[in-house]
């Protein structure tokens, strides 16, 4: 048991390293613990499903919120999710080829920025692309917010972070899984008018609705 037990670690360790975790067989990749960097739910015919890559977080070392990168992917979640669109998460550093792996339709990435007082946005060049402030998205963010906030950690929850005049940018693009461009580089931004207000799922929910509308099929005329 022993033996067969280093025999796995050192077939796991040498994809690893390789990076050709798709070949993993299907009996040594049942006994990894949690796998879900690996396998997903099976799909169900007609969903649609968006793999949503770890946002990145640049949120300035004064920002009292540990886990952002969690709270801004668990919002995305509850925004992109639909009757017939699911979500799931990609947690490898090459999110395409996990996307692969585990039937993604699209891929949703993203960075989040803060700048404190409002310190402007030079050198946001993970994305780059298009630019402007967010529009008014009503109900929708109001929506978003409240079903998020029913999770143990959100946007809604981090927002105590934030302070009167910071400005924080949503950057995302949305590509299929073989990498045709569906939403381009897309920044948007918001400024703080006072300590504690959440100006990051209105945006969230915008970039949602966007891309909700590209991906599902447009609905039968009545």
């Amino acid at each position: 048991m022993c033996k067969r037990k280093l025999s796995i670690i050192a077939i796991l360790t040498a994809f690893a390293i390789t990076g050709f975790s798709q070949t993993i067989p299907p009996d040594i990749r049942d006994m990894i613990p949690g796998n879900t960097a690996i396998v997903a739910p099976d799909k169900k015919p007609g969903v649609i499903r968006i793999g949503v890559s770890s946002p990145i977080a640049e949120m300035g070392k004064d920002f009292s919120f540990a886990d952002a990168p969690m709270a801004i992917r668990n919002t995305l979640e509850v925004a992109l999710t639909e009757d017939n669109v699911e979500v799931i998460f990609l947690e490898s550093s090459l999110p395409e080829k996990e996307a692969k792996l585990k039937k993604c339709d699209y891929i949703f990435i993203s960075k989040v920025t803060r700048k404190k007082g409002g310190g402007g946005f030079g050198g946001m060049g993970m994305l780059g692309g298009m630019a402007g402030m967010i529009p008014g998205v009503g109900g929708i963010a109001g929506a978003v917010a409240a079903t998020a906030a029913a999770t143990a950690i959100s946007v809604a929850s981090m927002s105590g972070g934030f302070k009167s005049k910071d400005e924080v940018a949503f950057e995302y693009r949305v590509t299929t899984v073989e990498g045709a461009v569906i939403i381009p580089p897309t920044i948007t931004k918001q400024k703080a008018k006072k300590d504690g207000e959440d100006v990051l799922t209105p945006q969230i929910a915008q970039a949602a609705k966007l891309t909700l509308e590209k991906v599902m099929p447009p609905k039968p005329e009545q």
